[in-house]
């Protein structure tokens, strides 16, 4: 026996409640992934990229898709598919991202350097900036593709609710977010 199989046997047999043994691991990445994220960009990164998720996720849902494929050399039909939408939205968050630092806003918000913040600000901030990406990644999704998830996937980050959930929360986050005190 593999040590696969074997780690495939004990996620599948341990439950809690509905939660399989999958659904427990997936979690566990996915609160490990938040926590070296959250150090590895700093407070000020973050806030960029949360800022770029917003404008790209407004600008994915206005592009006039119909008048693009119009234009053969993008390759694009007049209902784009999932890919096309993430591939879209990922590449404006990376223009935000690399443009926002030296532009007027950046300036505005003072978002030169990576910013200090307490571990605990860094966790929430990396937590809420995940579950939104995911939410908005997943909701790109084709129906179909989604009748895969297990019920808590769906729960935590498909549907209007959660989208609603994902989308509102890092903006608190950033409202009642205290700056971290500095030793004089």
């Amino acid at each position: 026996m593999t040590l696969i199989t074997s780690v495939q046997k004990f996620l599948t047999g341990f439950q809690i409640g509905a939660a399989t043994g999958w659904d427990i691991f997936i979690v566990l990445i996915f609160l490990i992934a938040v926590f070296i994220y959250g150090f590895l960009l700093g407070k000020n990164r973050m806030i960029i990229l949360l800022l770029a998720s917003y404008f790209s996720l407004a600008i994915i849902q206005v592009i006039p898709w119909e008048k693009l494929s119009s234009l053969k050399w993008l390759g694009l039909s007049k209902t784009p598919s999932s890919s096309s939408q993430i591939f879209v939205f990922l590449g404006i968050i990376l223009l935000f991202y690399f443009l926002m630092p030296r532009s007027i806003l950046g300036s505005a918000l003072r978002i030169r350097k990576r910013g200090d913040a307490s571990w605990p600000q860094l966790s929430i901030l990396g937590l809420f900036q995940i579950g939104l990406f995911a939410a908005i990644l997943l909701s790109f999704l084709p129906a179909k593709a989604i009748t895969d998830f297990s019920p808590l996937v769906k729960k935590i980050f498909i549907g209007p609710e959660a989208q609603f959930v994902w989308v509102t929360l890092p903006i608190l986050a950033m409202v009642l977010m205290r700056k971290k005190r500095t030793e004089e």
